[in-house]
């Protein structure tokens, strides 16, 4: 984009965005799709004991809590739409790495035009119904064994597996139905929407904290200041990229039009937070439904070690128990406020990154297209030098994201506790990267919605 074009775009004012034929109507009817939405998101699901619901915290807290906030406190209060989006994402992000190991699929999506991106969706979709059905059938599965079904009968778990991934799929046609004719991108909405929707609450709780004295007053306005700082860091981790000079591209007249390769810092987006979160809670998760405690997971670990000849025999040395120590080591990995735990979090969001780096952006594929398009990057021979010269740049600028957004994802979780402040706790940096990316994109789409709108003016009046 020239100088020019940016100027330009930020000197958009509301009048000129409005003023863009048929903006305003997918405004609205984005809006409209949301409202729905967050209707669905009040209905109760029925055949639970609410009361009962509301004395059991797991569905608020761990992996589920995560879920929880992206579906905008639908699952805690556990009601029809208590799935949210989370089934299609989950079936979008599964096809999005069988692609890239499934010759057939990957045909499909790239090279079939329009017909093939039908039938991957179609198969996205379908994806989406069994994930969905299973997540019902696990989730009534709990509320039976939680003691908040009212019933243990077949009609129950029929019922509500029926009326949870029906609304699944709802959910699912409101997303695609925004991004087709709303703005922005409908399942990413509808994240953002559930997000914001736990701020005010968050808000208040907050100032009741701070009026009765059970968080100190300097801590929140530290903690509102690191988010803050956060929200910039992650405006610039997700806009950065590192553009390489194409040579060899199309001429307008005698002049050569400029091309440039850009390569995102962080490719990944907050995929690899999710990735890793789902890791580090899941198995404490799966024991909670099971029944077992946090005290005897540490005696079971604590056994198990022991049991063992070598550490068994140690443990009777002046090193210690180090069964004990090390099932210690082991259950701090999973709890949340530990430092065994962000450390574990952090090397595997940096694993992460790079291992989905290496699955979307391919070095030879990219020198292939380049070689058949006549172009190559500047100062570099095509073929293999291209190939050898994006892996090096790529692991480099792969790198610095991944440790920021590791960072990125860490440091809430301490700062919360050097701050002495929980009611902010589910503003963590998986939420502040998703509304700020989602900020950042709808906007962008508006501008690119607008420009297109003046293009199409001016073509009209010079005829």
């Amino acid at each position: 984009m020239s100088k020019q074009e940016q100027t330009s775009s930020h000197s958009l004012s509301f009048k000129d965005i409005f003023s863009a034929s048929g903006l305003l109507e997918k405004i609205l009817f984005t809006v409209g799709m949301l409202a729905i939405y967050r209707l669905g998101v009040h209905i109760p699901l029925s055949g639970v004991n609410h009361e009962a619901l509301k004395a059991n915290p797991t569905l608020s807290s761990g992996l589920l809590g995560l879920v929880d906030m992206f579906a905008g406190g639908a699952l805690s209060a556990l009601s029809i739409f208590a799935l949210g989006i989370g089934p299609y994402i989950t079936a979008s992000i599964i096809m999005q790495l069988l692609v890239e190991v499934i010759p057939p699929l990957k045909d499909m999506q790239r090279n079939q035009g329009e017909e093939g991106r039908k039938a991957y969706q179609r198969i996205t979709r379908y994806s989406t119904i069994l994930l969905a059905g299973i997540q019902a059938f696990a989730l009534a599965r709990f509320l039976d064994v939680a003691g908040i079904a009212t019933s243990s009968s077949m009609i129950f778990y029929l019922n509500t597996i029926f009326i949870l991934a029906t609304s699944a799929v709802l959910v699912m046609w409101l997303g695609e139905i925004i991004t087709e004719r709303g703005i922005g991108n409908g399942a990413s909405l509808l994240i953002f929407i559930g997000i914001a929707s736990k701020l005010p609450i968050m808000i208040t709780d907050t100032y009741n904290a701070v009026r009765v004295g059970s968080s100190p007053q300097w801590g929140v306005i530290t903690l509102v200041g690191v988010f803050l700082a956060l929200t910039l860091v992650i405006i610039y981790i997700q806009e950065a990229s590192r553009n390489l000079l194409i040579v060899g591209a199309k001429r307008v007249g005698a002049q050569t039009k400029a091309h440039y390769l850009p390569l995102k810092i962080n490719p990944a987006g907050v995929l690899p937070i999710i990735f890793a979160s789902a890791v580090l809670f899941m198995p404490m998760q799966l024991l909670t439904f099971a029944g077992i405690q946090d005290r005897s997971v540490s005696m079971m670990l604590r056994d198990w070690f022991s049991s063992m000849p070598v550490l068994g025999a140690l443990g009777e040395t002046p090193i210690g128990d180090l069964g004990t120590w090390l099932s210690m080591r082991l259950e701090y990995m999973f709890s949340y406020t530990k430092v065994e735990h962000s450390i574990a979090y952090f090397v595997l969001i940096v694993a992460f990154t790079f291992f989905y780096a290496t699955i979307v952006t391919n070095p030879r594929e990219m020198a292939d297209n380049l070689k058949k398009g006549g172009s190559a990057i500047e100062g570099v021979k095509p073929g293999k030098a291209t190939t050898d010269f994006l892996e090096k740049i790529l692991s480099r600028i792969v790198f610095i994201g991944a440790m920021a957004i590791g960072l990125i994802a860490v440091l809430p979780i301490h700062a919360e506790q050097w701050c002495q402040v929980t009611t902010l706790g589910g503003l963590g940096s998986t939420s502040l990267i998703i509304l700020v990316g989602v900020a950042i994109d709808s906007r962008n789409q508006i501008l690119a919605y607008v420009h297109s709108h003046r293009y199409q003016a001016k073509s009209l009046l010079r005829r």
